[in-house]
């Protein structure tokens, strides 16, 4: 949707959750405090590639809904922060388009997470996710909590 840069840039892995949001809205807040870029990487896992007819249209499905989803959210951590994040959609292992990601843009200072504080999941599925990208990248990992309040949100940012 927009161009990379070349300032430093926080990368911001996010799904459709509200952890991800507050993840977003973390690094938008950060980023402009410290005048660097934000990048959103959104993947669309690929699961419906198993199916031998239709997985075009649920792919292609998928991916509207997603940019549809980002569009609304991108406008909102505008009008707060006055910042246009990058944005990049992927499909595939989220882990491995993550670090396929930051291979890529030697501009990444950081890689930031949601984590949800009502899904049992994020307590296996994010420090298995953050230990498999962290061996394969040189830039620290964040994970940021769903309920952070706006207090600290202004203190950490």
């Amino acid at each position: 949707m927009t161009k990379k840069t070349s300032i430093p840039t926080i990368l911001v892995c996010i799904d459709t959750s509200h952890a991800s949001e507050v993840a977003l809205r973390y690094a938008c807040l950060k980023a402009k405090r410290l005048g660097f870029a934000v990048e959103i990487l959104s993947v669309i896992e690929s699961s419906h590639k198993n199916l031998l007819f239709g997985s075009q249209t649920i792919g292609r499905e998928k991916r509207n809904q997603l940019e549809k989803y980002l569009k609304v959210l991108i406008e909102s951590i505008y009008k707060e922060t006055n910042l246009t994040p990058i944005v990049s959609i992927s499909e595939g292992d989220v882990a491995s388009e993550i670090i396929k990601e930051v291979k890529q843009n030697a501009n990444f200072i950081m890689v930031i997470l949601g984590k949800s504080h009502s899904s049992a999941s994020d307590n296996n599925v994010l420090p298995k996710m953050a230990q498999k990208i962290g061996t394969k990248i040189r830039i620290p990992i964040m994970i940021v909590p769903e309920n952070m309040t706006p207090d600290l949100f202004k203190l950490m940012a």
